[in-house]
């Protein structure tokens, strides 16, 4: 079965995974991408997902510059994870070289309807939207354009049942625009949701590095880039091996059968100063609110390895000839 879907993204080093996947699983059919600050700037979160796929030969598929901050409030940026490239391998440089936008995205927002619009009319079922970063850009669609509402469903890598990972129980990409989750989660629009307690179960460890190898320029790029992400991760978590988070919510699209979800409701933290960001989920339904997210708590981790391995394969194939 063929699944079409949008990536939304602020490409940093797992994002090149869930990059690559989306380009090169056969069961996937990637309309476009578009990219928001967060793990770095928006012009170089841009012309990194430009660079990504310039370098396996899909410069074809269209790429847009969306959001440079947050609904509300200003957006940090990752450069302690993801270097200053927001890519940056081994030496300090960007793994992948970026690709500078081109003119005229300042009109992305109908751009990216446009396109999900055609494709959902064309193949008479919702069109996945992927995100991978802060909902920035998701929550500005459905805010201009409510007709997508009965058009889409939503894969998202972002919050946590507990403990999170930029404050204590707030991840990254729901923290960065907790307005903008907020949106998305009270849209109606169905929603799985992919957070750190199920990446944390997927992690970048020697056997993985082993089954990567380094016997082209390809694989060396795609091992300097997990080891890269392991050093920081270590420095920055305590973490022996990194996790693959953004890669999971691409893997859900394809693989859903291979998930265990619950439904819940899940509430976005907009106010408190402890809190700001936290995605409340409400795994007993001790609120009696109706669930508006399916969270997603396990996966079949070799799977998922091996459906990535097997896409890195077709990539390295790509990047060879476009060498």
């Amino acid at each position: 079965m063929l699944h079409s879907i949008w990536l939304d993204c602020d490409p940093g080093h797992d994002d090149v995974m869930a990059i690559l996947m989306a380009a090169f699983h056969p069961e996937i059919r990637l309309l476009g991408v578009s990219t928001v600050a967060g793990n770095q700037s928006v012009e170089k979160t841009c012309a990194n997902a430009r660079g990504v796929l310039a370098s396996v030969g899909k410069e074809g598929v269209p790429v847009f510059r969306g959001q440079a901050s947050a609904l509300l409030s200003p957006m940090p940026f990752c450069a302690e994870i993801h270097g200053e490239s927001g890519l940056d391998g081994p030496d300090g440089n960007a793994l992948f070289p970026p690709v500078a936008p081109s003119l005229g995205e300042e009109f992305w927002l109908p751009a990216v309807h446009e396109r999900i619009m055609k494709s959902y009319r064309e193949a008479g079922e919702p069109i996945w939207l992927v995100c991978t970063g802060s909902l920035t850009n998701a929550a500005l669609l459905l805010s201009l354009y409510p007709s997508l509402k009965s058009c889409i469903q939503i894969s998202l890598m972002g919050g946590a049942l507990g403990i999170g990972n930029t404050g204590p129980v707030a991840e990254f990409n729901i923290q960065n625009d907790p307005e903008a989750a907020k949106i998305i989660f009270e849209s109606g629009v169905p929603i799985t949701m992919v957070p750190l307690e199920l990446t944390h179960q997927v992690l970048a460890d020697e056997s993985v590095l082993k089954s990567i190898g380094d016997g082209s320029p390809f694989r060396r790029k795609i091992r300097d880039l997990l080891l890269f992400f392991r050093q920081t991760y270590r420095d920055v978590f305590g973490f022996e091996y990194p996790p693959l988070h953004d890669p999971l919510a691409v893997f859900y699209v394809i693989r859903p059968e291979l998930f265990s979800v619950k439904a819940m409701r899940v509430d976005i933290e907009c106010s408190s100063q402890l809190s700001r960001g936290q995605t409340v989920c409400d795994y007993y339904n001790r609120s009696v609110l109706p669930p508006n997210a399916s969270v997603a708590l396990g996966v079949d981790v070799a799977a998922f390895w091996m459906e990535m391995l097997d896409c890195l394969d077709r990539a390295e194939a790509s990047f060879e000839s476009c060498s």
